[in-house]
């Protein structure tokens, strides 16, 4: 490690120290999803298939968005773990926009259980769009200052790469951007665009190759 990279890493932080918080909190989160599958008060509950399955198709709100969360998530900690593989020194604006990153992914499993709860209203959806939409534009401003000037990066790093994951990085921010601007137009069930997902990754593939 060069002087330089020494001076700018002041925290004194390794790679592989923030990677394993990242991880951490990723972890959490996506299993953390789950709890916002609630059931109704046990002293309410009536031994019968037919009020199982009542309760059962009554979650299905919450089932869409645990599942959605739950791969979005999984789909951003890919998406990060590939960024932290070209990344070869921190420093502290790195850390700190990371750090917030983390904090938005860490409030996702309330975001997804609140939306669940008021999926009849637009503002279930936005809060969980909004969201989604901060965790991705943190990724971005990591990846954005990280490959800035090959700040934190080899030198050798391929432009059509760093190209490659910043277009890949706005997918979910503008699919979210979307979502939002679906609900403030009174739709309530603009978290559904989330399903054109795999389409979109797939043309944006396609044209950056």
């Amino acid at each position: 490690m060069t002087e330089e990279t020494e001076r700018s890493n002041e925290s004194h932080l390794t790679k592989g120290r923030l990677e394993a918080l990242s991880d951490g909190i990723f972890a959490f989160a996506m299993t953390l999803l789950v709890i916002g599958l609630d059931l109704p008060d046990k002293t309410t509950l009536v031994s019968s298939n037919a009020y199982a399955l009542q309760t059962l198709l009554a979650l299905h709100s919450d089932f869409l968005h645990y599942v959605l969360a739950f791969l979005i998530l999984g789909a951003f900690w890919l998406s990060q773990h590939m960024q932290f593989h070209s990344v070869k020194t921190l420093d502290t604006v790195f850390t700190w926009i990371n750090l917030v990153t983390l904090m938005f992914v860490a409030l996702l499993p309330f975001s997804t259980s609140f939306s669940g709860d008021f999926s009849n209203v637009p503002v279930g959806a936005m809060v969980f769009e909004a969201n989604l939409l901060a965790i991705g534009i943190g990724l971005s401003a990591q990846w954005w200052y990280a490959t800035g000037d090959h700040r934190l990066t080899e030198p050798t790093l391929k432009p059509a790469y760093i190209r490659k994951i910043s277009s890949r990085n706005l997918v979910v921010p503008a699919v979210s951007l979307a979502g939002i601007l679906l609900a403030l137009a009174g739709s309530t069930w603009s978290t559904a665009i989330y399903m054109t997902l795999p389409v979109v990754f797939f043309s944006v593939e396609r044209i950056i190759r």
